[in-house]
């Protein structure tokens, strides 16, 4: 049975929790204690406060507003769901960025009545930022608009354009009820006009990412001492892209070496082969100067610079960017020291374009620049490999993580 990982996402006052309330109670996947807390009198669909079954803070039900990161968990006869419900304020969108990084779908809610926001299109950003695949858009609380056709025909047109600007594909438009249980389980009599499918079959239907990157790309996290003699040293780590076989011919870097593939391990097993996102120890022929951040590849050549253009999310709360301070780089394993140099552009949220502004970098701001690093690493650009081609720039002094970033195919500057 499969995973499929997905967020929320919205304004406040959206019905993120209550959706995800929703499909909790409607898939039957609420334990009798927890619905008897949520319980309020009457029957009927409004008969639970739906949102109250993912706030499990205390200070979230005083306020009426979701303040930190919840996962919920359900399963259907046909997978399991790891559900994030993020905050829709907005200084909390960083919260957004950190909880939406590993998803495989993302939920952009929209109220019918208030329609799209700023924080739409920041919440639309992120998904761009992220290159989320699957993209749903929910126009919710359609029983306010009376399920009127052209309220959410309105709304998709006005969206659609902001999907071209961001570069937004494939984006399935439905419109809900979560408090009313309107196309969320099954198709709502109220809105016969609608020819979709309704939200749970949507999900059902939505295919996890999957990675189509044939290159073979090994992250090394740490080495592990000999184990039977003759081994040598194995080095443990993930596996992002591609295969790895017994006889394989790798290229090591930052070293510039190459090794033999001599046995792998999967679990306590050897085995003669290894695919993309397995964890695995492998054991080369000859052993040099490898350990944590090292990549083990074969394929198509790495990037190698010590310049990278970049696309910035900035999540320090705490302080604003400070150009020429020096960062700590992570992406994966690997680490190194760098600065922020030319800033070309800060995200216009009504235009959708970035664009010069002098303004200082503050959280929540999204920007274009160029990465200094102290020595090259070695990296793919995240429009072929995600999880090569984005990391986290964190403060050496406060060990704050102060940004988030994924590297553009632009990088190409000269070691």
């Amino acid at each position: 049975m499969d995973i499929l990982r997905l967020i929320t996402a919205g304004n406040v006052d959206d019905g993120k929790s209550t959706l995800i309330g929703r499909l909790l109670y409607d898939t039957k996947n609420i334990k009798d204690d927890v619905l008897e807390s949520v319980a309020k009198p009457g029957s009927g669909a409004t008969a639970i406060n739906l949102a109250h079954i993912t706030d499990g803070l205390r200070a979230e039900r005083e306020q009426g507003i979701t303040i930190d990161v919840a996962y919920k968990y359900f399963t259907t006869p046909n997978r399991k769901y790891i559900i994030t419900d993020a905050p829709g304020h907005f200084q909390y969108t960083k919260n957004l960025v950190t909880g939406a990084s590993g998803v495989d779908a993302i939920i952009i809610l929209i109220d019918a009545v208030n329609g799209i926001t700023p924080q739409t299109r920041r919440h639309s950003q992120v998904a761009a930022f992220l290159a989320i695949k699957n993209v749903v858009v929910a126009i919710n609380k359609m029983d306010a608009q009376s399920y009127s056709e052209a309220v959410f025909t309105a709304i998709k047109n006005d969206y659609l354009t902001i999907a071209d600007q961001l570069g937004l594909k494939n984006i399935t438009f439905i419109p809900i009820s979560a408090l009313m249980g309107d196309n969320i389980l099954e198709e709502s009599p109220n809105m016969r006009w609608y020819a979709g499918t309704p939200l749970m079959a949507w999900l059902e239907q939505c295919m996890p990412n999957e990675c189509n990157f044939s290159e073979t790309r090994f992250s090394v996290q740490c080495t592990i001492p000999q184990l039977h003699e003759g081994n040598g040293l194995g080095y443990a780590g993930k596996l992002l892209s591609g295969a790895l076989t017994v006889g394989q011919t790798l290229s090591i870097y930052p070293t510039g070496a190459t090794a033999t593939v001599a046995k792998i391990l999967h679990g306590y097993n050897a085995v003669a082969a290894a695919n993309a996102g397995d964890n695995v120890v492998v054991y080369l022929n000859n052993e040099g100067n490898i350990g944590r951040g090292a990549l083990l590849c074969a394929g198509e050549k790495l990037n190698i610079s010590n310049h990278l253009d970049v696309t910035i999310c900035w999540l320090n709360d705490q302080q604003k960017l400070q150009p020429g301070k020096y960062y700590l780089l992570r992406i994966n394993t690997t680490e190194q020291k760098c600065r922020i140099g030319n800033i070309s552009g800060k995200l216009n949220l009504d235009t959708l374009t970035y664009e010069p502004n002098e303004e200082p970098v503050s959280v929540n701001d999204f920007i274009r620049a160029t990465l200094i690093l102290d020595a090259p690493i070695a990296f793919d650009p995240f429009e072929n490999l995600p999880e090569n081609g984005r990391g986290i720039l964190i403060d050496v002094e406060t060990n704050y993580t102060s940004a988030a970033f994924t590297i553009s195919l632009r990088s190409v500057a000269p070691l």
